[in-house]
């Protein structure tokens, strides 16, 4: 049995694609390897795993451009410096195999000179995606970098050769997000497009919005909370009135809203995966997104990869998706996303680092 602990900054305060990862992750590799999770939000019951609670101020994540942010030396990434520093003592206690690092920056170089001094390796998982947040990860040569698509597993090899770097895509929980969960009752217009995101600049709800108001017969449903919620829902009830709606709700209730939709969207710039791209695949909705070879990997035939730049084009795209019968192609899409099938190529990633 292998002792594994992951270190997941926000956890207990927000459900984004990394925390969903820690949570899953743990759950399943719990079955044959110990695993406990250091978080700084409130901890939580798990099946077979312990969760502890590392206080460090923490709030929810905002998105900044400054330039402290690009040398990791903006108050978020202090923060995690310092909830990764208070972390040591139970490192080094629970003598553990391998660490997980999830919020990169100064973790990452705080684990890696742990390693050299109480042994462990370190696994990272390439939740920035391509660009220079990952970039960091990689120069400080943990002992496997997990790329989540094929694009960026090229990427990470062009800038370490000497690295090791194994591909395995994020995954999604087929029996929470299913085309059998009964769809919740909303008061809006369908058909309904539906976008789960947090609200911050680069995930450009504003061209969402601006889309879905130019195809005139759609409603927008968006699930989130963020930095730019005030800007978001002051354009949504400009342009849509009665046709846009936003709620923040909890993780384990989107499976109903999922079902309520017709079709999913989310016009960010950048993804490294995108968690909610499964889960609305696995809820058997067509997705409509930005064109890129990450997401083409992801959407394969169950969707339109699109310019959301283009407002006419990106409603074009988004009327042909809510009129066209895609029968079962994204469910069966998403079943290549299992949970279990991932989590059984980390486990056996796992054996091998570890051995």
């Amino acid at each position: 049995m292998t002792n594994i602990a992951v270190l997941s900054f926000y956890s207990g305060i927000v459900d984004r694609g990394v925390e969903t990862f820690a949570y899953e992750i743990a759950k399943r590799l719990s079955t044959k390897h110990r695993i406990d999770i250091y978080q700084a939000g409130r901890t939580i019951q798990l099946p077979q795993t312990r969760t502890y609670q590392i206080k460090a101020f923490a709030k929810a994540p905002t998105s900044s451009k400054f330039f402290l942010s690009k040398i990791y030396l903006d108050i978020q990434s202090l923060k995690i410096a310092l909830f990764t520093i208070k972390s040591i003592p139970k490192i080094v206690k629970g003598k553990y195999d391998l660490v997980i690092p999830l919020n990169g920056g100064w973790q990452i170089v705080i684990l890696k000179i742990l390693s050299k001094i109480v042994n462990f390796k370190i696994l990272v998982s390439g939740h920035a995606g391509i660009g220079s947040d990952d970039a960091w990860n990689i120069f400080f040569h943990p002992d496997v970098f997990v790329a989540l698509t094929k694009s960026e597993s090229y990427w990470a090899q062009r800038l370490s050769r000497e690295l090791r770097v194994v591909t395995i895509p994020n995954g999604v929980d087929l029996a929470k997000f299913n085309p059998k969960v009964k769809p919740k009752n909303i008061n809006l217009e369908k058909p309904i497009v539906i976008c789960s995101s947090a609200l911050v600049p680069y995930k450009r709800l504003h061209l969402t919005i601006r889309a879905v108001a130019k195809a005139k017969n759609l409603s927008l449903l968006v699930l989130g909370d963020g930095q730019e919620k005030g800007q978001i829902d002051t354009l949504g009830k400009r342009l849509l009135g009665k046709r846009y709606m936003r709620l923040s709700v909890p993780y384990a209730q989107t499976p109903a809203y999922y079902r309520t939709a017709k079709v999913f969207t989310l016009a960010s710039e950048t993804e490294a995966f995108g968690i909610s791209y499964v889960e609305a695949l696995a809820s058997n909705l067509p997705v409509i997104t930005t064109n890129d070879e990450s997401r083409a990997e992801i959407v394969g035939d169950a969707g339109i990869l699109t310019d959301p730049v283009n407002i006419e084009t990106y409603a074009k795209d988004l009327q042909i998706a809510a009129n066209t019968n895609y029968r079962n192609i994204p469910y069966n899409q998403a079943l290549k996303f299992s949970w279990n099938k991932i989590a059984h190529e980390y486990s056996k990633l796992v054996n091998q680092i570890t051995k």
